[in-house]
C-alpha cells in the first residue's frame, strides 16, 4: 500500500491512503449527522417557542413577550418591557397550582404490572414470575418513580416526555458487579426526530438527543479532546431555558459543548442500524448495529394532549390568554385603588410648588392667593362588568383546566355519599384518560426493555432484593438465562388511574360492615398507617405459617455418608393457632407453586397439614359431660 507524507515540515508518522480514505469517510458522516441534526433543529421552532412561554407563565414570569427574529434561532429572546413606576403590574399564579394538581393524579398510583409466560409450561411459568420480581426490583434501583414524575412533569409543561433506558457497563449494580440498568427522563428541548407528522417514536427513521457537556466528561468518555462550543454561551436551549428562569447567562461554566446521540433504525443505508456520538467538529463513535436485542430506540414518549402530530399539546397553551387577562384585570383594580387612596389634583398653573406635594397624611398645602383652591379629581369606580368579567375568567380556566370543586377537595351542597363523591371524581378526571394511557404505554415499554437487557447483559447471577408475595423481603439471584425469553411486561390497564383514596376507603369499610370481606383483611386494603401496623399485628399467626410454607418447599438437605435425603418436617407448637395454619397451608396447596413442587415435599405438607387437623379436631370435641373448648382456651366455657 503506497504512502503519503504531509509537506509541512513537521516530523509525524506516514499517513496510508486507507487512513485517509477513513478520514474523508468519518467526515462525510458527521456532515450528514450534523446536516440531520440541524434540520430537526430548525423545523420544530414554533413548538420549541411555545414550551419556552409554557414555562415561563408556570414559574411566574407572565408580563414577557417575544422580541428579535423569532424564525431565527439564537436571537428571539422571551423580554419583559419596562413599565412606569405607577403602573402594577400583579401577577396571580393560577397555571401552576393546576398542573401541580394534575401532576399528583398522574404521578401518585403505582403500575400494576404482569408478565405473560410464553407458553403453559412450568419453566415459562417460573421465568415469567422470576421477571415481575425483577421488574421491581429494578424500578426500586433506577429510582423509576423520581424520574416518572420529572417526565410527566415535561409533558404537562410541553405536551410531551420522554424516559430513556440503557445499559451503562461502567457502573456497578447493586451486586458490585460491573453493568447497570439505568432509566432517565432527558426534556423534551433535548430530543430530535426528522418527522414531526407521525406520532409513534418507533416509526422515526432516527432519534438524536443533544447533551451539553464538559470537555473532561467528553474526554474521559471518548477519548478524544474537542472544541468549545460558542453557542453555549449564546443560543443554547439551556441558555434559553435560563433566561426564561431569569438566571444570569454568566452562571453557564464555561468549556462546554453540544454531544449528541444519535440512533439510526435498521433501513437501505444501514442495514444493520447504527448508534453514533459527535460534536459540531468531531465524530466521537460510532457503533455499527443495533446493539441491543429489542430492537426498540432506548427512548420511550408519553404525550398529554394529543394533536395528531409528534409532540403533544399541553394545557397550558390555552391558559396563557386567560391568565394574561386576568392579571391585568387584577392590575387595573389595584391601580383604580391606589389611585382613590391618592387621588390626582386640579391646581391652576403656578398656584402651589408641585415639588412640596407629598402623600404624607394631613398634609397642608399652601397656594397662593388669588388662584382657584386645588381640589382632587373627580374619579369613577371601575364599572361591575369588569369584576363579572374577573369571574368569568377564572370559570374558563376552570373549564379548560377540568378543575372544578370536587378536584380541590370540596364537594358540591347536598353530596356527601362515598360513592356518588366518587363518581363525581372519577367524571373529573376522565379527561386525564389519554395521558394515563400514554404512561401506562410508556412504563410497559420499559419493563420490556429492562428485562429483555437483563437477559442480554446479566450473564452472571445478580443479586435481586423484592418483597414477595407472602409480604416478606426475599433475597434471590437471577441471570438473564433465568428469564428463559419471558419479556413480555403488561400494566394492568387504569392502574395508574387517579382515583380517590377516601372514597376506596369509604368503599371498603362498607364491605367490612356488610361482613362481605374480613375485618382484618379489610385494613390491609385501607392503606392507612395505622391500620396497617394493627395488621401486621394480627398477621403473626399467617406470617408463622408463610414461614413454614417456605420451609416446607425447600429443597430436602441430603446426608453426605449415605446419600438419603433427609426427611421434611416442621414442628408443630403447642400454641399455633391450628384454624389459620390449616386456612393459610390450604390456600398454598391450591396454588401452582404446590403443583410443581417434588412428591417428597408434597408428602411433607400433607402430613403437616394433617397433624393441624387432627389438633383442631381435638380441640374442638366436647369433653365428656361438658361445652366443645374455643381454641386457645385451656378450660371449658
Amino acid at each position: 500500500m503506497s504512502e503519503i507524507t504531509g509537506d509541512t515540515g513537521l516530523s509525524r508518522e506516514p499517513l496510508t491512503l486507507e487512513a485517509i480514505q477513513m478520514d474523508h469517510k468519518d467526515k462525510q458522516l458527521l456532515a450528514k449527522l450534523n446536516s440531520w441534526f440541524d434540520k430537526c433543529s430548525s423545523q420544530r421552532q414554533n413548538e420549541e417557542q411555545q414550551w419556552y412561554l409554557n414555562m415561563a407563565f408556570y414559574f411566574g414570569k407572565q408580563w414577557v413577550t417575544w422580541i428579535g427574529a423569532q424564525g431565527n434561532p439564537g436571537t428571539f429572546r422571551l423580554h419583559e418591557p419596562p413599565a412606569p413606576a405607577w403602573r402594577v403590574r400583579l401577577t396571580i399564579n393560577r397555571i401552576k397550582p393546576i398542573i401541580r394538581n394534575e401532576l399528583t393524579k398522574l404521578t401518585k398510583e403505582e403500575p400494576q404490572p404482569f408478565v405473560m409466560p410464553n407458553s403453559a409450561d412450568e419453566k415459562d411459568i417460573s421465568a415469567a414470575r422470576a421477571a415481575e420480581s425483577i421488574f421491581e426490583y429494578l424500578m426500586f434501583e433506577t429510582k423509576f418513580n423520581r424520574h416518572r414524575r420529572a417526565a410527566t412533569l415535561w409533558a404537562l409543561l410541553t405536551g410531551t416526555g420522554f424516559f430513556k433506558t440503557y445499559y451503562d457497563p461502567n457502573q456497578l449494580d447493586n451486586s458490585k458487579i460491573p453493568g447497570k440498568m439505568i432509566t432517565e427522563a432527558p426534556s423534551p428541548y433535548h430530543m430530535f426526530v426528522p418527522l414531526l407528522q407521525e406520532e409513534e417514536i418507533e416509526v422515526q427513521p432516527y432519534i438524536i438527543q443533544a447533551m451539553t457537556k464538559d470537555k473532561g466528561w467528553v474526554k474521559q468518555r471518548f477519548g478524544k479532546e474537542v472544541q468549545e462550543d460558542s453557542e453555549v454561551a449564546g443560543g443554547a436551549f439551556e441558555q434559553k431555558l435560563l433566561n426564561v428562569l431569569g438566571i444570569n447567562k454568566n452562571l453557564i461554566a464555561h468549556k462546554m459543548c453540544h454531544v449528541k446521540e444519535i440512533w439510526v433504525k435498521p433501513c437501505h443505508e444501514y442495514p444493520n442500524g447504527m448508534v453514533a456520538w459527535f460534536t459540531k467538529d468531531t465524530l466521537l463513535e460510532v457503533l455499527e448495529g443495533w446493539p441491543y436485542t429489542h430492537g426498540m430506540y432506548p427512548f420511550i414518549k408519553i404525550s398529554h394532549i394529543p394533536t395528531t402530530k409528534f409532540y403533544g399539546g399541553s394545557v397550558i397553551t390555552d391558559l396563557i390568554p386567560l391568565q394574561r387577562e386576568y392579571n391585568k384585570s387584577r392590575s387595573a383594580i389595584i391601580e383604580s385603588k391606589n389611585r382613590m387612596a391618592k387621588p390626582q389634583l386640579l391646581v391652576a398653573q403656578g398656584s402651589i410648588d408641585p415639588r412640596k406635594v407629598t402623600s404624607e397624611p394631613g398634609q397642608m398645602i399652601q397656594y397662593k392667593l388669588g388662584f382657584p383652591v386645588p381640589t382632587p379629581l373627580p374619579l369613577q369606580p371601575l364599572p361591575n362588568y369588569v369584576m363579572q368579567e374577573m369571574d368569568s375568567t377564572l370559570k374558563d380556566m376552570d373549564d379548560i383546566s377540568g378543575q372544578y370543586e370536587v378536584t380541590r377537595g370540596r364537594t358540591p351542597p347536598g353530596v356527601e355519599a362515598a360513592s356518588a363523591i366518587a363518581y363525581l371524581q372519577e367524571e373529573n378526571d376522565s379527561r386525564l384518560h389519554h395521558t394515563v394511557a400514554s404512561i401506562e404505554e410508556a412504563v410497559q415499554d420499559i419493563g420490556r426493555q429492562l428485562l429483555s437487557l437483563c437477559g442480554q447483559y446479566w450473564d452472571i447471577p445478580r443479586l435481586v432484593n423484592v418483597v414477595g408475595k407472602t409480604g416478606l423481603q426475599e433475597a434471590m439471584e437471577f441471570k438473564g438465562s433465568d428469564l428463559n425469553g419471558n419479556y413480555d411486561l403488561r400494566i394492568e390497564s387504569g392502574s395508574m388511574a387517579p382515583r380517590s383514596r377516601a372514597a376506596r376507603q369509604a368503599f371498603i369499610t362498607e364491605l367490612m360492615k356488610m361482613q362481605v370481606i374480613d375485618p382484618a383483611k379489610g385494613m390491609r386494603y385501607l392503606q392507612m398507617s395505622e391500620t396497617n401496623a394493627m395488621f401486621s399485628e394480627m398477621q403473626v399467626d399467617v406470617r408463622q405459617v408463610q414461614r413454614e410454607n417456605l420451609k416446607l418447599s425447600a429443597q430436602p438437605e441430603v446426608d453426605m455418608e449415605t446419600g438419603i435425603p433427609a426427611p421434611i418436617m416442621v414442628d408443630i407448637n403447642p400454641f399455633d393457632d391450628h384454624m389459620v395454619h390449616l386456612l393459610e397451608h390450604e390456600k398454598f396447596m391450591k396454588s401452582q407453586e404446590y403443583e410443581i413442587l417434588p412428591p417428597e415435599n408434597k408428602e411433607a405438607f400433607l402430613q403437616h397439614w394433617i397433624v393441624h387437623k387432627e389438633q383442631a379436631m381435638a380441640l374442638m370435641a366436647p369433653p365428656p359431660g361438658g361445652q366443645p373448648v374455643e381454641e386457645g382456651n385451656s378450660q371449658p366455657q
